[in-house]
């Protein structure tokens, strides 16, 4: 199954030069997503961000990168959103749960925001979204079957439509003010 991105935005925001790295980040990253028999954990998510980060080291496109997480690496990054669901038993605001991104204060506010406006639910008809939503779809593995909208898994939450979302705040055609506190620091951590 092929996912369409709306990487023909970056011809405008990015150098030509940068545009087949960045494509090739975008790719890892939907190939890490691609299939719940690739749900491999954390180690997983770990090698593929950190096979963007050397397809991306000493370039343009990575210096941006890394200006918007405050020096985070992709690869540590990769996990950050299935951390954060650790909030889920006691809340963000909590300041002895973990995790914490001290060093970061600015990721861990904006983090922090992201989870409070999205928080845990079990309520699909929630106008709400839970962060957890944006994480996966359900996308079948025989071709009986097409991911399309209205089916069983697939919500405007999901992470085909998720990724879109945060082309759309990287690119500037979203506000970094939007209602589900996706600023772009967050988009690429996401």
């Amino acid at each position: 199954m092929a996912v369409q991105l709306p990487l023909d935005h970056l011809r405008e925001i990015w150098p030509k030069d940068l545009r087949p790295a960045l494509k090739r980040v975008a790719s890892l990253f939907l190939a890490g997503f691609a299939s719940t028999a690739m749900a491999y954990g954390p180690t997983g998510h770990e090698i593929v961000g950190g096979v963007a980060d050397k397809l991306i080291a000493n370039t343009e496109a990575g210096q941006k990168i890394y200006a918007l997480t405050d020096g985070i690496t992709l690869e540590r990054a990769s996990t950050i959103a299935d951390e954060i669901r650790a909030w889920d038993k006691s809340g963000a605001d909590d300041a002895n749960t973990f995790p914490h991104y001290a060093e970061h204060p600015m990721i861990d506010k904006q983090l922090r925001e992201f989870w409070q406006a999205n928080p845990p639910t079990q309520d699909r008809n929630s106008v709400v979204p839970s962060h957890h939503w944006f994480h996966y779809t359900d996308v079948p593995i025989l071709n009986l079957e097409r991911y399309a909208g209205g089916k069983i898994g697939r919500t405007q939450w999901d992470v085909v439509h998720m990724i879109r979302f945060c082309v759309e705040v990287l690119c500037g055609e979203i506000s970094e003010g939007n209602p589900r506190k996706i600023t772009k620091p967050v988009a690429v951590i996401l």
